[in-house]
């Protein structure tokens, strides 16, 4: 890292400062792995093909925008630095953004929601997802750069991925809690009130306020370190278009850099279906009612909440690369057990805390597998970008950090993508008629929860595979380090 003065050690208001970022990106992940598909499609009618499209296409604008996003910051000269004033400008207009996305009441009226065309809802969905979208990324790029130039320490790196995630943990905790526990409550017309088209506007404006507020929170608590981070050189010539594209196709010549994008990015996508098809399975196939879907929810990101503290020894016991492809087929076995063991007749009865405690043991085991590929999936980038440094002469998190948060995004999206369309194959019934599983043809709930089982434990194998291709380890990075040292 090539900075000009002594760097003081990162103190823990600092690390705090950073990690509550992630709440922000926590809360806008958890809804949309969650509640957004349910909501279009199962709440106000929308095909799930055109529900899945909508958020396919706002995956193409962040296939530019993500790039420039890193792009741009990498060269971006202020007294602020490079990353920091990105931050503070993306606050505002993504709670606007998200506030819009589930408000198309707000301007239409709640009967005339359900009156639209099928094409105008699918417009409202695309745009106000393209927005959030775009809005989260100004700031999510640049945040998880900041964390790769806060330390080149190889473990405090992971340390520093691991609060970054702790606190996504957080954001999801809170989505659900103001979900499941608040805001979608039972009233006298809807009996499971995730299916009430009222609630959703009150929650999400909710959810925007944290967001907001975590965003300025992270930009000022470390807005102390950004005399010691790396600068952009004086001789930088404007970020065009073509540029975008020529360093993120240099960035995949990097054979660890691209065989992690690969693995994650088909992981993400199995990770992305089942967090779509998780509310329908809660909600028609086991039954539960939304405090047990609640306590199940929550459970996922506890369990990653509780490795997080363990990832530094899990690291340094297995190194990256092992780790990671432990913590993945670990999380596809815990996500294919219960739906096994319910279809050979050994599951608690659904409809029962019986079943939500059996379905919280494995949401805690999946969540501490899923916090532990992030984890790595994170620090390797910081360790990518070292070697990219010595091998170009260039520091570009931006651009290995953009390229990372797209195919996260590009990933999930395409999860959710499948999952509209496996919706629309098994002929999946949707709204306001809809109250109970029995409602639902029962050949049309086991072939969900066979697809969102085990199935999708399956799709995560060729993903886990990927990483085996990463080839970087703790002695290689430690002579990238000295040999940046002694060029600069």
């Amino acid at each position: 890292m090539n900075t000009t003065r002594e760097v003081p050690p990162l103190t823990t208001s600092v690390k705090l400062a950073f990690g509550i970022g992630q709440i922000a990106e926590g809360l806008k992940t958890s809804v949309f792995g969650t509640f957004l598909l349910f909501y279009y499609n199962q709440v106000l009618g929308l095909a799930g093909d055109l529900a899945g499209l909508a958020i396919f296409i706002a995956l193409l604008f962040d296939a530019v925008t993500d790039p420039i996003a890193g792009s741009v910051s990498d060269r971006w000269r202020s007294p602020r630095g490079r990353r920091h004033p990105f931050m503070y400008a993306s606050a505002v207009p993504l709670g606007i953004s998200f506030t819009l996305l589930f408000s198309p009441q707000a301007l239409f009226g709640a009967d005339g929601v359900s009156a639209w065309p099928q094409l105008a809802l699918f417009a409202w969905m695309t745009l106000t997802t393209v927005m959030t979208r775009a809005s989260m990324t100004l700031y999510h790029v640049p945040h998880m750069a900041v964390g790769a130039e806060l330390s080149e320490d190889y473990d405090e790196r992971t340390v520093l991925v691991a609060y970054r995630h702790f606190f996504g943990a957080v954001g999801f905790i809170l989505a659900y809690f103001f979900g499941y526990g608040l805001f979608f409550a039972p009233t006298e017309a809807y009996s499971n009130g995730q299916l009430n088209a009222a609630a959703y506007p009150p929650f999400a404006l909710t959810l925007a306020v944290i967001m907001t507020g975590t965003i300025l929170w992270t930009a000022w608590g470390t807005r102390s370190r950004v005399p010691y981070m790396p600068k952009a050189r004086l001789d930088e010539a404007r970020v065009k278009i073509s540029d975008v594209f020529k360093e993120t196709y240099q960035a995949m010549q990097n054979v660890s850099f691209r065989w992690i994008m690969f693995g994650f990015i088909l992981i993400i996508a199995a990770w992305g279906m089942a967090g779509v098809t998780g509310l329908y399975v809660y909600t028609f196939f086991w039954e539960l009612d939304r405090f047990q879907i609640l306590f199940v929810s929550l459970m996922g990101p506890i369990g990653s909440m509780f490795g997080y503290p363990l990832s530094k020894a899990y690291y340094s016991w297995l190194d990256k690369r092992l780790a990671m492809i432990c913590a993945g087929l670990f999380w596809m076995v815990v996500h294919s057990i219960p739906v096994l063991v319910y279809l050979a007749g050994f599951a608690p009865e659904t409809n029962s805390w019986g079943s939500a405690v059996f379905l919280a043991v494995f949401a805690a085991l999946g969540g501490l597998g899923v916090g532990q590929v992030v984890v790595g999936i994170g620090s390797t980038m910081a360790d990518v970008a070292d070697e990219n440094e010595l091998a170009t002469g260039r520091r570009q998190e931006g651009v290995f950090f953009g390229a990372s948060a797209f195919a996260n995004k590009c990933s999930a999206g395409l999860g959710t993508l499948i999952a509209g369309l496996v919706l629309e194959w098994i002929s999946w019934p949707t709204g306001s008629e809809i109250k109970t599983a029995a409602d639902i043809p029962p050949e049309t709930l086991i072939q969900l929860a066979v697809i969102a089982g085990p199935v999708i434990g399956l799709l995560a194998i060729p993903g886990v595979l990927c990483f085996r291709g990463y080839q970087l380890n703790r002695s290689k990075v430690v002579e990238i380090q000295q040999a940046l040292r002694g060029a600069a």
